[in-house]
This record gives C-alpha cells, sequence and structure tokens, in this order.
C-alpha cells in the first residue's frame, strides 16, 4: 500500500507494540517511585519478608510476553546493581540469587505468555478462515435458494397438468389407432419426455412378470438395466411405480443407484404391459405432482395397450369396452391416489320425437376426457363419466346443456323433462353395481315425477 494511504491494520498494530513498551515502562517506574516513597533506605523491598521486587517483570511477561518481561527483568538487575554499588542499597553482598531467579521468572512466564499467545492467535486465523467461509456458505446458499425458488416458479408456469397430459394421450395414444407396444414404444416414450420432465430413461416390455432385455425405446444414453433391480423388482411385484425414496438406502447405496424411478404400464386388471425405467430427471421434477403424473399416465397407457387386445381378440362393442375400460380406471385412480370422478345418468323423455337429436347433443358437448355411453338396452339413457372432476363442476356442465338446448330447441332440461342423476365415485364402489344403482335411481325418479303429474293433475 502506498505511504500516504498506510495499511489501518499495521498502523494499529504499530500502536498496539508502542503501548506495551510504555506500559511496561510505566510499571518499573510506578514501582522504583513507591519504593523511593514507601522505604528510601529499602526501595527494592529486599528486606522484607516476600520479594515484591519478581512482581515488575512478571506482570509485562504474562501480558506481552518473553522480551518484555526478559528486557524489564534485565532492566531492574541493572538498575538493582547500580543502586549496589552507588550506596542507594547498603546490603552486605549484592542479591546475586534474586536477581537470576527474578530473570528466570522472566523467562518462564514470558515463554509461557508467548506459547498462550500463539495459540490464541492460531485459533483467531482459524476463526476467521472458517467466518469467511460461513460467509461465502450462506451468500452462495441464498443464492442457490432464489434461484431454485425462481426455477420452481418457472417450472410451475410451464409444467403440464395431468388433465393436459391425460388429454395428449388420448389424441396421440388411443384404441383406435391399434398397434401394439413394440409399434407404440417411440410414441409413448414421447409421451414421458414431454410431459413427465423424463431426460435419460428406457421403455420394455413385460413378459410374464419379467422385464425384457433389450429395451423398445430410449432417451439418452441409459446403458444397460439390471432386471433384478430392486425397483423393477418393485414395481413388476407390486404393479405400482417405485422410486428411489421408497428404497431404503443409505447415503452412499443411494448415490450408487442407478434409477430414480420405474414407472409400470398396468392395466386396470393388473396386467403389466411394460415399464418405464428413468435414470434421469431434473431435480425439480422429483416431486409429488409430477410422480403422480407419471404414475397415472403409465395405468391409462396400459389400460389403451389392453383395450387394443380385446377388440383384437374378442367380438365386444368398442364403445362399452372403453367406458367400462375408464370407470374401471377411474375407481383405481381415486382408491390409489385420491382422483376425484363423477357418474352421470341422463335421463330422456322416450316420447319425445326429438329425443335422437337431444341425444346426439349430449354426445357432441362432452369435454376432452369425459367418456359418455348409450347402452343397447335402455336406449333413453346415457351414462356420463367425468374423470377429475368434483362434485360442484357438475353445474356449470348443467348451465352449459341448458344454454346448448336453448339454442337448439328453445327449451331447457327441465322443461324438456331430461334428468341427471349423479354419483361421486367411492372407494368401496364397483362398476357393475355402479351402474345398476343408477338406474334404479332413475328409475324411481320417473316413477316419483309420474305420481306428482298427476296429482298435480
Amino acid at each position: 500500500m502506498s505511504p500516504l494511504f498506510p495499511d489501518p491494520r499495521q498502523v494499529a498494530t504499530r500502536r498496539q507494540r508502542i503501548g506495551a513498551w510504555l506500559e511496561t515502562l510505566l510499571i518499573l517506574l510506578v514501582f522504583l517511585l513507591a519504593g523511593f516513597w514507601i522505604d528510601p533506605g529499602d526501595p527494592f523491598f529486599l528486606r522484607t519478608g516476600f520479594p515484591w521486587l519478581i512482581l515488575v517483570p512478571l506482570l509485562p511477561a504474562l501480558r506481552y510476553g518473553f522480551s518484555h518481561g526478559f528486557l524489564s527483568a534485565l532492566t531492574l538487575v541493572a538498575l538493582l546493581a547500580l543502586a549496589w554499588q552507588e550506596g542507594v542499597y547498603s546490603g552486605p553482598h549484592f542479591p546475586a540469587e534474586m536477581a537470576v531467579g527474578m530473570l528466570i521468572i522472566a523467562m518462564l512466564s514470558g515463554e509461557f505468555a508467548d506459547s498462550y499467545n500463539r495459540r490464541i492467535n492460531q485459533q483467531r486465523v482459524i476463526n476467521d478462515y472458517q467466518r469467511l467461509r460461513l460467509d461465502e456458505f450462506t451468500r452462495n446458499y441464498h443464492l442457490l435458494k432464489v434461484s431454485h425458488d425462481r426455477l420452481e416458479h418457472r417450472l410451475a408456469a410451464s409444467g403440464h397438468s395431468l388433465r393436459g397430459a391425460l388429454l395428449e394421450l388420448r389424441k396421440h395414444l388411443s384404441p383406435d389407432s391399434g398397434g401394439d407396444l413394440a409399434s407404440q414404444a417411440q410414441r409413448i416414450m414421447s409421451l414421458f419426455t414431454a410431459f413427465g420432465w423424463v431426460q435419460v430413461a428406457a421403455l420394455y416390455a413385460v413378459r410374464r412378470q419379467r422385464m425384457v432385455i433389450r429395451p423398445l425405446a430410449m432417451v439418452g444414453q441409459i446403458g444397460a438395466v439390471d432386471p433384478f433391480d430392486p425397483m423393477v423388482r418393485r414395481a413388476l411385484v407390486e404393479g405400482r411405480m417405485a422410486t428411489l425414496n421408497q428404497e431404503r438406502l443409505d447415503d452412499e447405496e443411494a448415490a450408487r443407484h442407478e434409477l430414480l424411478a420405474v414407472v409400470p404400464l398396468v392395466d386396470v386388471t393388473g396386467r403389466t404391459w411394460g415399464i418405464l425405467c428413468i435414470r434421469e430427471m431434473p431435480f425439480i421434477a422429483l416431486q409429488e405432482e409430477n410422480l403422480l403424473l407419471l404414475a397415472v399416465l403409465g395405468g391409462h397407457i396400459g389400460d389403451i395397450l389392453a383395450t387394443v387386445q380385446h377388440q383384437h381378440g374378442e367380438e365386444t362393442d368398442p364403445q362399452s369396452l372403453t367406458f367400462m375400460t375408464d370407470l374401471r380406471r377411474a375407481l383405481a385412480d381415486h382408491r390409489q391416489y385420491g382422483l376425484p370422478a363423477l357418474l352421470v345418468a341422463i335421463a330422456f323423455p322416450p316420447a319425445h320425437p326429438e329425443v335422437d337429436q337431444m341425444q346426439q347433443l349430449f354426445l357432441g358437448q362432452s369435454r376432452g376426457l369425459d367418456r359418455i355411453w348409450k347402452p343397447d338396452d335402455d336406449p333413453h339413457l346415457l351414462f356420463l363419466l367425468m374423470p377429475l372432476t368434483n362434485p360442484e363442476e357438475l353445474d356449470p356442465y348443467r348451465q352449459r346443456m341448458d344454454r346448448a338446448l336453448m339454442e337448439r330447441f328453445g327449451q331447457n332440461m327441465n322443461t324438456l323433462d331430461i334428468r341427471l342423476v349423479s354419483h361421486v365415485l367411492q372407494r368401496q364402489d364397483e362398476p357393475e353395481t355402479l351402474l345398476e344403482k343408477l338406474r334404479e335411481t332413475v328409475a324411481i325418479t320417473e316413477r316419483t315425477d309420474t305420481d306428482l303429474r298427476r296429482i298435480d293433475a
């Protein structure tokens, strides 16, 4: 640093040194003045019972170290020799033992003080270094936290909802498109990559509850996956998604673990068609909502694969098969993940001349995820399945259909005698029993309305 602008730390150190020497000199002068004032014949207190002379070098030695104590003792010995030579101290002989003992005590106490100060300075340097590292860590932590919050908000703003993912699934992968898992593997992988933030993963077929070693589709460099991996076995045995936090591993084992999650493509009957082994995902994507999306998406893909096989292998009504599969899937999602769903029975007046047009209007006004089915044995009844729908969302649907009926027929559902009977899916519900229950409720409602009309007439 320039001489015009000295280092403040060097200036403070220099002032401390000057102050230490001045304090050492002051102790010596105070002792001598006190000695001459108390007993001019014995200013060094050599005739007293206690050798008070040793306090003069002992105090600066303990306070400032070896050099201050030794020089103070040496100065005192020199003054003592001068006083004995000039006759100020009239002893029989020079107190050599006192002088030597005073020098030894000053050196020992000074060395102890220097050793103690060196330890203190060493601990101070370590403490300053640790404080510096702590401040640096604190700044980096806050920067990382702010960056993490921004990334989380950005991901939340650009993330995909479960409803949107299922809509894209039905758009790009449906039973009508046909094809088995091998032919649809790349399309399935693209869906998981786009909606589940999957970066490195591979899709494998499953035969007889065993993973086929050769992958059907990959994204990134995943390498070979062990078919006996604990997460793979868990997903195959339980038929549910297995994640790394479900395995009871310590930090070292978790660091060596290769897979983050395994998503089974399992249908509502429990058959596993394939598994998706995920090795890399963004850290922010390892949250409950995204993992739920992956699990639900795997189940719906398994249902589509099962429906395709049933359509090719059996003589079954496609609409009835698709509706019942979706109803079972809605019940399974509610039992496993608590996802809400509504089942609505829509009863039309059988004697109305335009009942077919009204039914076509309802068929055309269903939402993207809704499934609507017209049973062959009851032509004036429609069943509407509304996945991911809470009970309070039924009123907006009723209002929307009232507006559509007013535009088309000039009347609403009440005047056209169209009745809606809804049921919120419960864990204990069974598909066939639930449909029969709604049929009975509709029949009871019709009889009640008929009786009320007779009473009014």
